[in-house]
């Protein structure tokens, strides 16, 4: 008849014997049957790292761990219709006073008012430049700005438009 003994914490049986093994982490014995294969996140996987542990020293995989599986762009749209911003976009400011009120039913009517340059220059409404109270008041041009047909002098400028006060 068979016996049961304790050899670390591997049980040990005549009848039903099984293989003993050491676990990888803590060193103290345990029936191979009672160990398990440590897993961990390697990218977006789990892989195994080989070791051969116990229950108590068993460690649950950190999702943390896990790479971060960024989804695929939306499908784009077929003929997509973008804002036209530079036909949008306007050089004049609107203004309304007290005497741009409409007779009939007393409501303020804007009227337009087209940004200047000392030298009665067109002012662009982006800056193509050093900024005011800069140290370089001709900035140079700036070949991307929005202009007319010559590129870098936007709107209509014949040269380059300072960054001075408006008048």
């Amino acid at each position: 008849m068979g016996y049961a003994s304790q050899a670390g914490r591997a049980r040990t049986s005549a009848r039903n014997p099984q293989a003993h093994a050491i676990c990888d982490r803590c060193g103290f014995r345990y029936n191979h049957v009672d160990l398990r294969w440590q897993y961990d996140w390697r990218g977006a996987s789990m892989q195994n790292i080989r070791l051969l542990v116990c229950t108590p020293c068993y460690d649950t995989p950190q999702s943390q761990l896990r790479a971060i599986v960024v989804p695929a762009d939306p499908t784009p749209i077929n003929q997509p219709r973008i804002q036209d911003f530079v036909t949008a976009s306007s050089n004049n400011r609107v203004t309304s006073g007290q005497d741009t009120v409409n007779t009939v039913t007393g409501i303020p009517v804007p009227g337009g008012d087209t940004r200047i340059t000392q030298n009665n220059d067109t002012r662009v409404t982006q800056q193509t430049g050093e900024p005011p109270n800069g140290l370089n008041e001709l900035p140079g041009t700036d070949p991307n700005a929005p202009g007319n047909s010559d590129p870098g002098l936007p709107y209509n400028n014949t040269d380059v438009p300072e960054t001075g006060p408006l008048t």
